[in-house]
């Protein structure tokens, strides 16, 4: 499996205890190869959908990954282009979920995108994830709208300038 090779475990998505409370040094984000964020991608995103959890842009992205005991809990992949910053495919593990890893992650990201000369980041959250964007200083950036075609699920832009 891609993840032992790479000396990393994607743990289980439903594991019984949630949430955690980890102290800093038990955490670490670190930059990973792409196919590291797959399996995170699929057990949270697109659970028996590996065709959605590839981008074909990846190759061009900046890769994060949260790891716990050294294994990996969360993603987000970042692509920049200029002055603008867009992420996608941002993952924690349900089990995972409500110990800031999240937000660390997305710090980073923001981190990232600023050092590389962005001045805004943007994603297109999930509709009902929205006020989770909203509480860390991101706005929507136009109606919602359904991304897939066949999918009921909507959509809204999300963007938030940086410093």
């Amino acid at each position: 499996m891609l993840f032992l090779r790479l000396g990393l475990r994607v743990v289980s998505a439903r594991a019984a205890c949630r949430p955690r409370s980890y102290a800093t040094s038990s955490v670490t984000i670190n930059r990973v190869a792409p196919e590291a964020t797959v399996g995170v991608r699929e057990a949270v995103l697109w659970p028996g959908r590996p065709d959605m959890c590839r981008l074909a842009e990846d190759a061009q992205g900046l890769h994060l990954a949260a790891n716990v005991n050294n294994d990996v809990v969360g993603v987000v992949s970042l692509f920049v282009d200029g002055a603008e910053a867009r992420f996608r495919k941002f993952a924690v593990l349900e089990a995972h979920r409500g110990a800031g890893l999240g937000s660390r992650l997305l710090q980073a990201a923001e981190s990232e995108a600023t050092r590389l000369g962005a001045k805004t980041i943007d994603c297109d959250a999930r509709a009902e994830m929205a006020a989770y964007y909203e509480k860390r200083g991101y706005a929507a950036a136009g109606p919602p709208f359904a991304k897939y075609e066949g999918s009921e699920q909507l959509y809204a832009t999300m963007r938030k300038p940086l410093a």
